[in-house]
């Protein structure tokens, strides 16, 4: 089955941020480097899923205005379907997790492992962490290193500050 995609881009505080959205829900945001990297990937990987039940082009429409009112700190929560499809079993339990972490609160690596009932897999939990396609909606920059350290981001350290500044989320 054809499955139609809706691409976007959005200039922020953030730098310029790459919005896809499929029939079955938004499949990536960039930060700061252009889709092109990433699409290829995510539609590679895509299982067939038949025919969606959304229109991508009001879907990327809808995330663009909601990423303005969350870089504006009118927005704590994404109302947005997403469209994650392109991960793994493991990868997809780790980031339904992540995306269930509150606006303003950080966890380690280590409580995510325990969250998704993988005591121990930090390190496992940490790539699948990297990998999330949809950072920001899915708020990767929550994740913090042990000892609340700022550890690592995928949109870059000065994009992962200043999200978690708009949370107001301290770090060391």
């Amino acid at each position: 089955m054809h499955n139609r995609l809706a691409v976007a881009y959005l200039d922020s505080p953030l730098g310029e941020l790459g919005l896809a959205a499929g029939e079955h829900g938004l499949m990536a945001v960039s930060l700061g480097q252009g889709l092109e990297h990433s699409l290829p990937a995510l539609l590679g990987g895509r299982r067939d899923q038949g025919r969606g039940r959304y229109n991508p082009f009001e879907l990327v429409e809808h995330a663009c205005a909601q990423i303005v009112e969350y870089l504006l700190s009118a927005r704590e929560k994404f109302e947005i379907p997403l469209d994650l499809s392109s991960g793994t079993e493991f990868q997809r339990a780790v980031w339904r997790r992540l995306g269930k972490q509150r606006f303003g609160q950080a966890i380690s690596y280590a409580e995510l492992a325990d969250a998704v009932g993988r005591p121990g897999a930090t390190r496992a939990v940490g790539n699948a962490v990297g990998a999330n396609p949809l950072p920001i909606v899915i708020p990767c920059h929550r994740v913090l290193a042990a000892g609340g350290k700022l550890g690592g981001f995928s949109g870059g350290l000065r994009r992962k500050r200043q999200l978690l500044k708009i949370e107001g989320i301290g770090w060391k």
